[in-house]
């Protein structure tokens, strides 16, 4: 299990709760253009960037914008509703992500998708990939990353 914006993550099972409802809401899918989609926006951001607080650094790779960042969610009638996250529900789903990979590591499970991630991040660091370009495309280039593992 990932957690990423993929349904069934954190984020939309989130949205069906009305404790909740301050950090998720609606948007049309035309305030979608410019925002981040929650699988990219989860591939520039680690545990560590949450604890030293470089997502709040508009310059740094993992800065979460505050409601700029996005998933999908599909209703009992199948349609699809875009919603913006605030920016503490994108860290609630890193720090249920970092929880769920301590896990796996416990259990001796080698997690592909931390693999990957770091070399990205890696990649990203180095100046190879550029940030906005792992922002737009950042899931598949984590699915890329990870195929190459």
């Amino acid at each position: 299990m990932v957690l990423t914006g993929l349904p069934g993550s954190l984020a939309h099972w989130a949205a069906t709760e009305a404790r909740f409802r301050r950090h998720v809401q609606k948007i049309s899918a035309e305030a979608t253009k410019g925002m981040i989609h929650l699988d990219n926006m989860l591939v520039c951001l680690t545990q560590n960037d949450v604890v030293e607080r470089r997502f709040l650094d508009p310059n740094h790779r993992s800065f979460v914008p505050d409601f700029q960042v996005y998933i999908e969610v599909e209703d009992a009638k199948g349609r699809t509703t875009p919603m913006a996250l605030s920016r503490q529900m994108v860290l609630f789903c890193v720090e249920r992500r970092k929880s769920w990979r301590m896990l796996q590591s416990k259990a001796g499970v080698d997690n592909k998708d931390y693999r990957a991630q770091r070399a990205l991040i890696a990649k990203v660091e180095a100046g190879k990939l550029d940030v906005a370009d792992v922002r737009a495309r950042g899931a598949e280039l984590l699915e890329d990353e990870r195929k190459a593992l």
